[in-house]
């Protein structure tokens, strides 16, 4: 059973004096955080701007109801649609995308949210991407053009493996369809014996952190309309509710993963990280119980926070790429081998700090994959690394593929 309530911006263009005499009694009412007293005040004309281009679903679980909240287009304006359903229903729900093809794909929740494991068995082959951060194009293409899904969004990668690693939300207009892509790849890709791996980048964190920093405006507006609150970090919680599905998937995520004997970590393994003896598996259960407790009474547990959520963490080190304003002095070859033979992995792949083109490092022991990409889909310019046959490839959203691993020079 599903209820709707639909919400819309006053674009009046004729109105009986009936309806003028409501307008004006109804601007004077108390503020509420209700979505349809909140959304149907008035707003000026930098609050429209703001709230431009669809959005959603938002979905937030409680007991057996879901709520749906979505931003949908009109021909005048947007409004904010909501929808009650049943959570025994299986509703299979619609993403709508920000973008000239007007681009839309479908998913089911999912049964059970569950943490992934830590290590895996290196699979035939592995596409790894990172920094996409809401740019649904870039990442529409990269996926199409190496046969990982085709135009319809099926899976079409048989068993290989699609590693994310990290940073695909904030800055971006597409953020909430990206992660739906993904949340829904996920479910595909089990079915048919491949995997994605979904690794946590320090914008998912900030995110989950409710820190704004870095969240589009668009983002911003729909909080501060959804939640009733002035204050932007109280707001955006609203939008970061446990209860709201996509959160609760995020928080089941890993920092960093070994597949075969290549480790994926957003920011990079430091060799400080070593003096923490701590594994892999260790610090992602630690980093996961730190994003749903806001304080540790006990002054190590807090220490190791700082640390593993701080610049010498796994989420924010640059030190593998180069001198960054004046807090990293680039690693050594040493110090990357002993990082390296301390967590029992031959390379690994990196994202957070942007490089031209995705290269190697360190005689191959590191992969830089983030790289600007462009807004536009199918220009040959975003960039992905193919790792197939112990092979480390560049590819293209055109599928192309150039060799990384033949001649091992530092920053080609």
């Amino acid at each position: 059973m599903t209820f709707r309530k639909r919400t819309r911006h006053w674009s009046i263009v004729a109105i009986t004096m009936l309806g003028w005499m409501f307008l004006v009694s109804f601007l004077f009412l108390p503020a509420s955080p209700s979505i349809l007293s909140s959304d149907s005040t008035t707003c000026d004309s930098n609050d429209e701007l703001l709230l431009a281009g669809v959005d959603g679903p938002y979905l937030f679980k409680k007991r057996n109801k879901i709520r749906e909240i979505r931003v949908v287009s009109t021909d005048t304006s947007y409004e904010i649609e909501e929808y009650v359903h049943d959570s025994h229903d299986n509703k299979k729900f619609t993403c709508y995308v920000e973008n000239k093809d007007k681009d839309s794909f479908t998913f089911h929740l999912k049964k059970k949210i569950k943490s992934p494991s830590t290590k895996y068995k290196q699979p035939e082959k592995v596409l790894a991407i990172s920094d996409i951060e809401g740019n649904f194009n870039a990442f529409y293409s990269l996926l199409v053009g190496n046969g990982v899904m085709d135009k319809s969004y099926n899976w079409t990668y048989g068993n290989g493996h699609l590693v994310l690693v990290g940073d695909f939300v904030d800055r971006g207009t597409n953020v909430t369809q990206c992660l739906w892509l993904i949340y829904m790849l996920e479910q595909e890709a089990e079915k048919a014996g491949g995997m994605v791996h979904f690794i946590l980048g320090n914008h998912e964190v900030l995110n989950l952190l409710g820190q704004t920093e870095y969240v589009d405006k668009k983002y911003m507006a729909l909080a501060h309309r959804l939640s009733g609150k002035e204050d932007a970090s109280k707001a955006y919680k609203f939008l970061m509710s446990n209860q709201r599905e996509l959160v609760r998937w995020m928080k089941s995520k890993n920092v960093i993963e070994r597949i075969g004997k290549t480790i994926f970590v957003h920011g990079g393994l430091s060799k400080e990280l070593i003096s923490a003896n701590m594994s892999i598996g260790e610090m992602n259960s630690f980093i996961r119980m730190a994003l749903t407790r806001e304080y540790f009474a006990d002054d190590g547990e807090a220490n190791l926070k700082k640390f593993l959520m701080g610049p010498l963490g796994p989420l924010w080190y640059r030190g593998l790429v180069g001198r960054y304003k004046k807090i990293y002095i680039k690693a050594t070859q040493k110090e990357v081998n002993s990082v390296l033979n301390y967590f029992q992995a031959d390379q690994m792949v990196i994202g957070h700090t942007v490089v031209k083109n995705i290269s190697p490092d360190y005689e191959g022991k590191v992969y830089r994959t983030d790289i600007g990409f462009p807004i536009m889909k199918f220009t040959g310019k975003a960039q992905g690394l193919l790792i197939e046959n112990n092979q480390f490839y560049r590819v293209n959203d055109f599928g192309e593929r150039i060799l990384l691993n033949d001649n091992l020079v530092s920053g080609k």
